[in-house]
C-alpha cells in the first residue's frame, strides 16, 4: 500500500470534518480540514487509486501552507495504513482550484510627479514574482491602474504566466506624452503627468468596486472545484474623485467574498478607510522606500493561501464494498504546539485490483 501527497491551489467550500472531531483536537487549538462539496474533493481510479482534495488551516483561521508527506497519515475504516509500504511526495497541483486576484495600483498625479513611480513598480514587480512563481498552484492575476477616470485600466488580463505581468508593469515606463498640450491626442483628453495622459484626481472608491465587480464576474466564471478571489490595492491619498461614496464602496467591499489587502503610503492616505477596506491586512508606509517589504508580506499572505491546498493519493489495499478513508494532519507550530485534525469520506471499492501505481 503507497500513497502521494500532492500539494494544490486554493478555495472555499463546506468543511466535512475538522475542529468537530473532539478525538482530534486540543481545546480550540486545532487544524480544520476542509474540502469541496462535490465529486472533485473524492475521486477513484482503477486499478485501486484513491484521491482527496482538501485544504489545512488551524481552527482560529490561519492557513497552514507547504505541509510535509509525513505530516499526514491515512486510515481506512479506522486502521492506519502502514508507513512502510507507502511512498509519499508533496507537489503542487491547481487543477482542481482557481484563485483570481487583482492588483490595483494607484496611478494619480501625486504617485506620477514625485520619485515614488520606480519604488512602487519594483515593489510590484516582487510581488508579481511571489504570487506568480515557477509552479502552477492556480494563480491567475490581473493588474489595473486608476488616476481620476470612471473605471480603472486593465494593464494585464488574467494571466498566470509570470513574464506576462511584468511586461506590464515594465510597459508603465513608456512614456506617452511630455506636456498638457499633447494630451489633445488621447481619448480622455485629460492632463499630463508624466508617464500617461492622465485625469489627475483619485478615483479610488471608483476602482475599488469595479476591480471587485470584475472578480466576482471572474469568478462567478470559473468552473474549478475551488476558488476563490484577492484584491491587493496601493494608493498614495484618499478618494478626490468622489464618483462613489466612502461608504458605497465600503459596502460593496463588504458583500463580497474576496480576500481584500490594502497598501497606503505617506500622509495623506485614510487608514480608517484602508483598514476597513483592507479586511485580511492593511500596511501603511510612511517612505516608499519601505513598499517592498509591504508587497512582500502581502505576498506571503495570499501565496500561503495558495499553498494550504493538498490533492492526496494513495493505493487502497480494499477490493470491495463502501468503506470510509479518513486523512490526518499534524502540525508542529512555531510555537511549539501540535495541532492535530482530520477529514473523512466514504468511496466503493468495487471492482479495485492490484497493481495500482502511483505516477511520480
Amino acid at each position: 500500500m503507497r500513497y502521494i501527497v500532492r500539494h494544490a491551489g486554493i478555495g472555499l467550500f463546506a468543511v466535512l470534518a475538522g475542529c468537530g472531531d473532539t478525538s482530534l483536537t486540543q481545546g480550540p487549538r486545532c487544524l480544520n480540514l476542509n474540502a469541496p462539496d462535490s465529486q472533485e474533493s473524492l475521486s477513484v481510479a482503477a486499478p485501486a487509486r484513491v484521491s482527496l482534495f482538501f485544504s489545512v488551516d488551524s481552527c482560529d483561521g490561519q492557513p497552514v501552507a507547504g505541509l510535509a508527506a509525513d505530516a499526514f497519515e491515512v486510515q481506512e475504516d479506522g486502521r492506519p495504513l502502514s508507513a512502510l509500504e507507502s511512498k509519499r511526495a508533496v507537489r503542487a497541483k491547481g487543477q482542481r482550484y482557481r484563485m483570481a486576484s487583482i492588483l490595483l495600483l494607484d496611478l494619480s498625479g501625486s504617485v506620477l510627479r514625485t520619485g515614488d513611480f520606480s519604488l512602487l513598480k519594483d515593489s510590484a514587480a516582487r510581488y508579481v514574482r511571489s504570487v506568480l512563481g515557477s509552479r502552477d498552484d492556480g494563480q491567475r492575476l490581473a493588474i489595473l491602474t486608476f488616476d481620476g477616470r470612471e473605471a480603472p485600466e486593465v494593464l494585464v488580463g488574467f494571466t498566470a504566466d509570470q513574464a506576462t505581468a511584468l511586461r506590464g508593469l515594465d510597459s508603465l515606463e513608456s512614456r506617452q506624452c511630455s506636456s498638457n498640450v499633447d494630451c489633445a491626442g488621447f481619448s480622455d483628453r485629460r492632463t499630463c503627468a508624466g508617464w500617461r495622459c492622465v485625469d489627475d484626481s483619485t478615483n479610488l472608491n471608483g476602482a475599488v468596486v469595479k476591480s471587485l465587480d470584475l472578480l466576482d464576474e471572474t469568478l462567478a466564471q470559473e468552473t474549478a472545484a475551488w476558488k476563490e478571489g484577492a484584491l491587493v490595492m496601493f494608493t498614495d491619498g484618499s478618494d478626490q474623485a468622489a464618483r462613489v461614496g466612502t461608504s458605497e464602496m465600503l459596502q460593496r467591499a463588504s458583500k463580497s467574498n474576496v480576500r481584500r489587502f490594502t497598501v497606503g503610503l505617506g500622509g495623506e492616505i485614510d487608514e480608517t478607510v484602508l483598514r476597513a477596506l483592507g479586511s485580511d491586512g492593511s500596511w501603511p508606509v510612511a517612505k516608499a522606500s519601505n513598499l517592498s517589504e509591504a508587497f512582500d508580506a502581502v505576498a506571503a499572505k495570499v501565496t500561503a493561501r495558495a499553498n494550504r491546498f493538498y490533492l492526496l493519493e494513495y493505493c487502497s489495499p480494499k477490493r470491495s464494498g463502501q468503506h470510509t478513508v479518513k486523512v490526518v494532519a499534524k502540525w508542529n507550530t512555531p510555537a511549539g504546539e501540535t495541532l492535530v485534525g482530520g477529514l473523512s469520506r466514504t468511496f466503493d471499492a468495487t471492482g479495485f485490483a492490484s497493481g495500482c501505481e502511483l505516477s511520480e
